[in-house]
């Protein structure tokens, strides 16, 4: 076989592929308001993480807009999305290759969270206020009420509000960017492995503690507890992709 009928094929597959239906746990992607290109960059994301889009696959937008029924903008626009969280590598007049989610991968991106996260968890620890520490109070039950009932969904928004809410005690708009880098795909690999049985329980005893730290405006609590959260959330996440389709 020719390699233009290599990628031929290829192409065919990922359409295919992609146009299996959304999972129910994926609906959010869809709901009326959200931009195209980030509905399209959601959808292309699962669809990676599943295996219906292989590792070293191209992608064309021409092909995707076919698939997902859009106009050429809103793709390229989500695989450039998608390039800067290194999901797709873009390549001039040949489209975008997918770049397989591997547990190296994961373990790249943990080790710039856990270098940034619990640096500035303890220097907003320190200047906590009442008010701010009662906002992630009430956060918190909300995470612990979705964790309670099994609502993944609901679980890492909240987690991610939480952890967003700490930061907010004095912004710091390039680490959100930063850390907003991979959001989505962490998200994706949640709502695709889910947790392990115990981790629910483990994570609302970390927020407890990491909550306390920033009422006693302890930063060197504060830094001390996100780390193992964040380590403990690490090796949890790594463990559920290594016994599923991921490879190292």
């Amino acid at each position: 076989m020719t390699e233009s009928e290599t990628r031929r094929d290829t192409t065919k597959n990922a359409g295919t592929a992609a146009a299996a239906p959304v999972s129910p746990s994926h609906d959010h992607a869809l709901q009326l308001g959200v931009p195209n290109y980030m509905r399209v960059a959601e959808a292309i994301r699962h669809a990676v993480i599943d295996g219906r889009f292989e590792d070293g696959q191209r992608l064309t937008t021409l092909e995707l807009a076919k698939i997902y029924g859009l106009s050429l903008a809103p793709i390229r626009e989500a695989l450039n999305h998608l390039s800067a969280e290194g999901i797709v590598v873009l390549h001039p007049k040949r489209g975008a290759i997918v770049r397989s989610v591997s547990v190296d991968f994961l373990a790249e991106i943990y080790e710039i969270r856990l270098g940034l996260i619990p640096y500035l968890d303890g220097q907003r620890a320190r200047i906590a206020t009442p008010a701010s520490v009662q906002h992630l109070l009430a956060i918190e039950e909300q995470y612990e009420a979705a964790a309670n009932r099994g609502d993944i969904s609901e679980t890492v928004a909240r987690n991610i509000e939480l952890h967003r809410a700490m930061l907010a005690i004095r912004p710091n708009q390039e680490a959100v960017q930063i850390l907003a880098r991979h959001h989505g795909l962490l998200k994706a690999l949640r709502h695709r492995y889910g947790f392990s049985a115990a981790r629910p329980g483990q994570a609302i005893q970390e927020h407890q503690h990491l909550i306390d730290a920033f009422r006693r405006n302890d930063g060197e609590d504060a830094f001390k507890f996100s780390s193992v959260h964040l380590l403990n959330s690490h090796r949890e996440l790594m463990a559920l992709v290594k016994a599923g389709s991921i490879s190292g």
